[in-house]
């Protein structure tokens, strides 16, 4: 067994387990810091350079390197996504750009004390939110350039969007299923509430505390109702 290949295995023509790809690109968000780190100290030569390339790397450089990857492959989109797709290889590329936001989210937190600054930020990502929404302490969006908030919406204390989701078919495979979840106009996500991905909250309706929405469903404010299925995977132009 080669390198390439430790940790997979066939089944059914499908390479089930975690392939090189995905596990050498765990250590993109360590290098990045490493990497930040180091030019800061070439170039600063001030508390004030110090803050300002500290800043323009933490804050800029992610979005940036994402937004490029996505324009020249394409939107990663679909359900069943396997590891071997380029629309998976994009999505978890970019994934990587954003795991110092998901595991320091007070990062965006000092962005959010600025109105409409975080929504300038996540616009430079790719995604589609208004700066008429409200984002309440400790709301997590997970992929930046997979969410769509509309204006007058409101995202609740802790809650969440996210535009993956990953699980094991039948057969053992992993598989990943990415779209942006969407909160319409002038709608309420409450504290601890959650949105999958292709998830959708209608215009006007409010999704109760704590209550977390599948992939692929609408909650209209009485039931939820499912959502025509995506493309079965593949990136979009």
């Amino acid at each position: 067994m080669t390198g390439g290949e430790r940790g997979t295995a066939t089944i059914g023509g499908r390479r089930a387990g975690v392939t090189a790809y995905s596990l050498a690109l765990n250590y993109l968000p360590l290098a990045q810091l490493a990497l930040g780190a180091a030019l800061v100290a070439w170039q600063a030569q001030s508390l004030r350079s110090v803050l300002a390339w500290s800043a323009a790397w933490l804050y800029l450089v992610p979005p940036v390197v994402s937004r490029a990857t996505l324009l020249l492959f394409g939107w990663p989109e679909g359900r069943g996504l396997t590891q071997d797709t380029r629309a998976y290889k994009v999505w978890w590329f970019t994934h990587q750009w954003q795991v110092v936001f998901n595991r320091l989210p007070w990062l965006e937190e000092l962005l959010r004390l600025v109105p409409g600054l975080y929504a300038l930020w996540i616009r430079l990502w790719g995604g589609q939110v208004s700066p008429w929404a409200y984002w309440g302490p400790g709301s997590l969006v997970v992929d930046r350039y997979l969410v769509v908030v509309e204006p007058g919406a409101v995202i609740g204390m802790g809650a969440g969007l996210t535009g993956h989701i990953g699980y094991l078919a039948a057969d053992g495979i992993f598989l990943v299923d990415v779209a942006a979840p969407r909160v319409g106009r002038g709608a309420m996500m409450g504290a601890r509430s959650g949105l999958g991905p292709g998830a959708e909250l209608a215009p006007q309706q409010v999704l109760p505390a704590g209550r977390m929405m599948p992939p692929f469903v609408r909650w209209d404010g009485t039931a939820m109702r499912a959502i025509a299925d995506a493309a079965a995977g593949g990136v979009v132009a």
